[in-house]
């Protein structure tokens, strides 16, 4: 019941956030730009008693917001075990000639925060783990190594988030790390 809530409510967020964009598109009289990203990388979880990592892949959309502001929204799915997240992101970015790098504040829902039975620990404690964790996180984002190829395209590699879940805030921490990502505008 309390995952439904929480997913229906990031989608209510980002549904509104959307709308917003188009709504002052209209207005302006201006079609909004999207940019469509996909991207690979490595999830690091860590807690108190042990460490885990992930591979996934990621697809994103991006529009502006307002000025340097930018709004991006997207999803995960992690590879082996396969898991899902979704996330959304507000943005600031600067350009230098090609070099676009941006810093934001990320929120997401995922099912990729599990602790393993390799890991080494007792039954108990992984279960305790597992169920503390909770499924809603909050990131810094940060994209140092992102570049305009063309007016279209933009390349970028070595993306971080880094953050924890709401549920006992800071006492299991992510970080996300996207090894290359590629996107295009339309």
């Amino acid at each position: 019941m309390y995952i439904r809530k929480v997913v229906l409510k990031t989608i209510l967020l980002f549904s509104a956030v959307v709308m917003l964009t188009v709504t002052h598109a209209q207005e302006t009289g201006k079609r909004p730009a999207y940019e469509v990203s996909a991207g690979f990388g490595m999830l690091i979880y860590q807690s108190v008693y042990t460490m885990e990592n992930s591979f996934g892949v990621e697809v994103a959309v991006r529009s502006k917001l307002a000025g340097p502001a930018d709004w991006q929204a997207g999803a995960r799915l992690g590879l082996g075990p396969v898991l899902p997240e979704i996330f959304g992101r507000a943005v600031l970015i600067r350009e230098f000639g090609a070099w676009r790098p941006d810093i934001g504040i990320e929120i997401g829902v995922t099912a990729r925060a599990r602790f393993q039975d390799e890991t080494g620990l007792l039954g108990e404690t992984r279960s305790a783990m597992n169920q503390d964790v909770g499924i809603v996180y909050l990131a810094i984002h940060a994209a140092p190594l992102s570049f305009r190829i063309s007016e279209k395209w933009r390349f970028s590699a070595l993306e971080l988030d880094f953050g924890t879940h709401f549920v006992d805030f800071g006492r299991t921490l992510r970080g996300q790390l996207t090894l290359v990502s590629i996107s295009r505008k339309f």
